[in-house]
């Protein structure tokens, strides 16, 4: 396959992808404004319709391995493409059917069109995405029970969350129950249940559909508590027993170098349970406000290395968790100032094992997060061995328009663990003794994006970001720069 790829925005095909991306809202900008698109309706109302098309462009140029040298199947432009058909049904306020379905695809890339290897989004034919009851009404009544398959997610999604940016997405098989401790101020959820998989195929046999496994159940509590002045407290307990490292993803194509073709599970087995606690202080104009989570973990995790034995493994498969992670933050909103300015300041730390041979594992696992909205837009890290400083300013310089401006300070926490990437498993460099005794500072990020709503049925993003490679890169192997352009429109029906 040829392969047409970018280094900035000034490339002829830039525009053009981006041009293509952006003409439904050019159109709509300037003919007159169209009514609000008419919601699909059924049973005298009790029942819609919802149809979401999402179309993203991309270009990455050494997001992967780091080196402007080597023409890389990750480097280049694609686009993914995301179509959802749903409907909900209320045949009254207690009672709700939700059943929604998703086609998800990857065009033009050279990465293998298989699920997470060489960080491909993959091809997933249409699967049941979403599918469930809900029984209750908290405007009503105290308590809520969901069941079936459908989102969870809790606080800023740090640990658990739907993970949009995604091409999949996430979802669960799980029964959830919210109770209304004290109506609009305390409300606990505590629930049960599985990951969905997304499945590959090494047979020929074509896509599987997707579904959970009893061999990873996923359960706890979480407590919200609603302060003074806006002000919330959040407590959970979260455990999750994994049996196994499945689904392991492969791709068998010709095409593929043999070394890529099979990779590292996307996940390990492991026996955990996770306390934390979180709390955010209300913005307000013409003051600071603070936000702090932060939790710990125990348990036992499968050895994340293959080798059973070694300088780098040790001898025991499994290992104790013993980690732990933390998020702050301080903010300002300025009084009165143009186009909502607002800057934040962070400092977010999860630990890593400083000890590959004590029985112990004390990487932090970040469970089910939405990840892509915390630690650079590349995603290249994950809440797990990780120190960062990140500084942020956001504005609306006109309405319906939003623009956000992120500078991110990235360190492992400790070298004698690996830099882990987004999903927490899949690492950048091996680890080695060349790794280990590398400067632990990774590098820095520069992420640019935009956002306009100019109806409401449909919105762009468009962004950039590029990645200044630190001490570690160079000292393990190839250390170039990388870059990231991207364009996505997304239209509601």
């Amino acid at each position: 396959m040829t392969r047409t790829t970018l280094t900035g925005w000034n490339r002829p095909l830039t525009t053009l992808m981006t041009l293509t991306l952006l003409s439904p809202v050019l159109t709509a900008a300037a003919a007159d404004p169209p009514p609000a698109p008419s919601a699909i309706i059924f049973d005298d109302g009790r029942g819609t319709i919802e149809v979401i098309e999402r179309l993203r462009f991309e270009d990455r140029q050494d997001n992967f391995d780091f080196n402007s040298a080597a023409a890389a199947p990750t480097d280049g432009s694609w686009f993914v493409q995301r179509f959802r058909l749903g409907t909900t049904w209320k045949p009254d306020a207690a009672l709700a059917f939700q059943v929604q379905l998703q086609d998800a695809r990857e065009w033009n890339s050279d990465r293998p069109k298989v699920p997470f290897i060489l960080g491909a989004e993959g091809n997933d034919a249409l699967d049941l995405r979403l599918a469930a009851v809900t029984w209750g009404d908290l405007k009503k009544s105290a308590v809520v029970f969901t069941l079936g398959r459908q989102i969870l997610a809790f606080g800023e999604e740090r640990l658990v969350g739907s993970s949009e940016w995604n091409n999949f997405a996430r979802t669960f098989d799980a029964g959830r129950l919210t109770w209304s401790v004290v109506p609009g101020k305390t409300a606990a959820t505590a629930f049960l249940g599985s990951v969905v998989n997304v499945e590959g195929t090494t047979t020929g046999t074509g896509w599987k559909f997707d579904h959970s496994s009893t061999n990873d159940l996923f359960g706890g509590v979480y407590v919200t508590q609603k302060l003074a002045a806006a002000d919330l407290l959040e407590c959970y307990v979260l455990w999750r027993d994994k049996k196994d490292n499945n689904p392991i993803y492969s791709a068998p194509t010709a095409p593929i170098p043999a070394a890529s073709r099979t990779i590292a599970a996307y996940d390990i087995g492991q026996d955990i349970v996770t306390l934390g606690a979180r709390y955010v202080q209300a913005p307000k104009e013409g003051s600071f406000n603070t936000e702090v989570e932060a939790a710990l973990q125990i348990g036992h995790v499968n050895r994340q290395t293959t080798a059973a034995t070694g300088t780098y493994a040790g001898s025991n498969p499994t290992l104790d968790q013993q980690a732990w992670a933390l998020h702050t933050l301080v903010g300002y909103t300025p009084t009165v100032a143009a186009g909502r300015l607002r800057f934040d300041l962070e400092y977010n730390l999860a630990s890593g094992d400083t000890n590959r041979n004590d029985g112990k594992n004390g990487s932090f696992m970040n469970l089910f997060p939405s990840n892509h909205k915390f630690y650079g837009f590349m995603d290249v890290f994950a809440w797990k061995n990780l120190r960062e400083a990140v500084a942020t300013a956001r504005f609306v310089p006109l309405p319906k328009t939003s623009v956000r401006l992120d500078y991110h300070w990235f360190s492992l926490y400790s070298s004698q663990d690996a830099w882990f990437r987004a999903n927490a498993v899949a690492t950048v460099r091996p680890l080695n003794a060349t790794a280990q005794d590398a400067p632990p500072r990774a590098g820095e990020e520069i992420d640019l994006t935009v956002a306009w709503t100019p109806r409401p049925w449909i919105s762009l993003d468009t962004g950039w970001a590029r990645f200044f490679a630190g001490p570690y890169l160079r000292a393990t192997g190839a250390g170039s720069d990388a870059n990231f352009v991207y364009a996505q429109t997304t239209v509601r029906f």
